[in-house]
């Protein structure tokens, strides 16, 4: 009886061993989250086929370093994020917060979350303040978004020229090849100045979009890297890295 109890301790012993054993290894090879952005400087920018690089991808990726999150950085095109959000274990360096986009995602924290959309045109061209007065425009640029093709498809204004670059968009507006420039006004007047044109090149209107910019991730996110990478967001306010990376932009 008593070798019998023996072995079933030692069995009992060798299941548990046994259990931590896989536990430890599943933990190993839990996959990395993915770190997702696409051509929108400052916020990111895709290098080297796929690669991110940028100030809002580097002052992220810190943001993961610190917090111990392991993760994959991926560069993709504006249309693909949210399905990339809605795949799960992903995290989006930079998505405007949306009310039909609220409960679909969990919500990080801002990243630029006092910036808006306006027209942007040449300063020789007419300032364009509203909707009504951008229908009569030949053409306009604008990311090749869905949801920001949708806010002026639904004001009534379908002469767009989408690209999947703020670059070229910015490009675009400075050779003239379209009338005015759909875009959030901090990644506008950045290309701007990388471009090398003077601030007074061109004319930014009246915000007529709120566009809050948050560091977005999936829904199905585990609520404990949620909690790290919002500490650690916290950590960089309060300690001057989100300070200077808002210079860096601005």
């Amino acid at each position: 009886m008593m070798q019998m109890s023996k072995m079933i301790r030692g069995a009992l012993a060798a299941l548990s061993l046994s259990a931590v054993t896989l536990g430890t290894l599943s933990t190993q090879a839990a996959d990395p989250v993915r770190l997702v952005g696409f051509d929108s400087l400052p916020m990111s920018a895709i290098v080297d086929g796929n690669k991110l690089a940028g100030p809002g991808y580097e002052f992220v990726a810190d943001l993961f370093k610190s917090a111990g999150v392991p993760f994959v950085a991926e560069g993709q095109s504006p249309l693909r994020i949210a399905e990339s959000l809605d795949a799960g274990n992903t995290v989006a360096v930079y998505f405007i917060r949306t009310p039909d986009r609220e409960t679909r995602f969990t919500w990080i924290g801002g990243l630029i979350e006092d910036d808006g959309f306006a027209f942007i045109t040449l300063s020789r061209n007419p300032k364009i303040d509203s909707f009504d007065q951008a229908k009569s425009l030949k053409s306009i640029g604008v990311i090749s978004s869905d949801a920001v093709k949708n806010i002026l498809i639904g004001q009534g204004i379908t002469a767009l020229d989408p690209s999947p670059s703020s670059v070229q968009n910015a490009k675009k507006l400075l050779a003239g090849r379209f009338d005015a420039w759909f875009s959030t006004i901090n990644v506008a007047r950045y290309w701007i100045k990388q471009e090398g044109a003077e601030a007074n090149t061109i004319t930014v209107g009246k915000t007529l979009v709120p566009a809050a910019g948050w560091i977005t991730a999936s829904k199905s996110l585990p609520a404990e890297t949620v909690t790290k990478l919002q500490t650690a967001l916290a950590a960089a306010k309060a300690d001057g890295r989100y300070a200077a990376f808002r210079a860096q932009i601005n």
